[in-house]
């Protein structure tokens, strides 16, 4: 198996680089790995690195946070967990959905499978959330949509049926709670997160520019904190993030 972290690479370091040392450390030890496998060990070390780091800053802040892996098509499961981090903090009161999977190919070449793997995360895996939670307390949810749902991408006819499904969402969620803060937040492109150098690349040659982490995460706060609850969708993109 591979080590997510090779001998003598910073674990700071970005995915390009830790991909290079597992294929180093695959041609030494005399594994054949594929590029795909390779890849997806690199993305899970650098996911489970931000995790801790996340736990770490926040821990840092006097919040108490709990990770908890799961599948959440296992009801039991997560009913479990969700009784028992309720049973320590108390209500549940808010819900961030933040989840995105892609299967990018043109429309007339899409699988059923492929279809299923970009909707599962976004649709299902809210639907369990809700259904594992008391709906009623909630005040205020957040949901992360993407721009695709309103201009498309080329490959992702899925991804943007999904999103925009995740708005339509949204909208019956602020009918159905009337004293909560809905905002399902349609964004661009971030720097960072689900867009690696290929993808910047990509994006830059097309002129458009990156929302900077820290602004984003600026206007997710003010807007489901602070933000008019007549407005459920919002698009967000370059030019507001620089604002």
């Amino acid at each position: 198996a591979l080590s997510p972290w090779p001998h003598g690479i910073d674990r700071t370091t970005d995915l390009k680089t830790l991909r290079a040392a597992l294929a180093q450390q695959a041609v030494a030890s005399g594994q054949k790995v594929k590029p795909a496998d390779i890849d997806r060990a690199a993305r899970a070390a650098l996911a489970g690195q931000e995790i801790e780091h996340t736990l770490a800053a926040l821990a840092a802040t006097g919040a108490i946070a709990h990770y908890v892996q799961l599948d959440l098509s296992d009801t039991a499961t997560l009913a479990s967990a969700i009784n028992a981090i309720q049973s320590q903090h108390g209500a549940i009161t808010g819900l961030v959905h933040g989840a995105g999977v892609l299967a990018d190919r043109l429309a007339m070449e899409k699988t059923e499978a492929e279809v299923r793997k970009v909707f599962g995360p976004k649709i299902d895996g809210l639907l369990a959330l809700l259904g594992a939670i008391t709906m009623s307390q909630l005040t205020h949810i957040g949901l992360f949509s993407s721009a695709s749902a309103l201009f498309g991408n080329m490959g992702q006819a899925d991804y943007a049926m999904a999103n925009e499904s995740l708005n339509q969402l949204a909208r019956q969620l602020h009918a159905q709670l009337p004293h909560a803060q809905v905002k399902s937040f349609n964004w661009g492109p971030w720097d960072g997160g689900m867009v690696d150098a290929g993808l910047a690349a990509h994006f830059a040659q097309q002129g458009i520019a990156l929302i900077n982490q820290a602004d984003g995460a600026r206007i997710f706060a003010d807007q489901l904190l602070d933000g008019d609850r007549t407005l459920v969708e919002l698009l967000v993109g370059d030019e507001w993030s620089g604002e």
